[in-house]
């Protein structure tokens, strides 16, 4: 199992009374012999969840996942599951993206302070954001996202996929973000969002 790594970013879906099929944020801290010791969200000892998951992760352009079960007992802020005997690999798709201009905040998962930014653009899958906080690879991020004008908001976790300095301004950093638990119904209202916003962009090019 050489795929999994300390401080691995994974996201965890509940089988049983999840139809939204909203997904939590977990961090490997430990890989035992039979098991897997996870950091999660505290919304999720909130829900009470137990039983079978499914669990996803990201590693260069690749998406993996796969199924476990949640095991009795809870150490802190930590959980522990069933370590797997299949992962499914798949590639990260592309999607389509629309420009934009969008002011935002968001938070580093494990420091505290809330930091701004511009979404330069925006996809189903993800955004490309500019600001002055240079990122770390594999950051984890809570995003904070409301597109006045066109009833969108969101909040979500998102990891940092790659992060740049600007190339006309040094002050600034390019950085783009993968969601990580944006819920169902949001993906339906971020895509309605960039298929609404790219024909406008079309028609004024026009």
């Amino acid at each position: 199992m050489s795929i999994f790594r300390q401080n691995l970013p994974v996201q965890i879906i509940p089988k049983s009374n999840n139809p939204e099929g909203t997904k939590y944020q977990g961090v490997l801290e430990v890989m035992e012999t039979d098991s897997m010791k996870i950091r999660v969200d505290d919304n999720f000892f909130a829900k009470e969840i137990s039983g079978n998951i499914d669990v996803e992760f990201s590693m260069a352009s690749s998406n993996f996942k796969f199924e476990s079960k949640i095991m009795p007992g809870r150490e802190d802020s930590s959980i522990r599951i069933q370590k797997p005997s299949v992962i499914h690999k798949s590639q990260i798709r592309k999607t389509t993206r629309a420009k934009t201009d969008v002011k935002f905040t968001f938070t580093l998962w494990t420091e505290g302070g809330r930091f701004e930014a511009t979404m330069t653009d925006l996809s189903t899958v993800g955004i490309k954001m500019t600001g002055t906080k240079e990122l770390q690879k594999n950051t984890l991020l809570s995003l904070n996202v409301f597109i006045p004008g066109a009833s969108l908001r969101f909040i979500c976790q998102g990891l940092v996929m790659w992060c740049k300095r600007h190339p006309e301004m040094d002050y600034l950093f390019e950085t783009g973000v993968k969601f990580t638990t944006l819920s169902i119904d949001a993906i339906k209202k971020v895509d309605r969002f960039v298929k609404d916003k790219i024909q406008i962009q079309t028609a004024e090019t026009n």
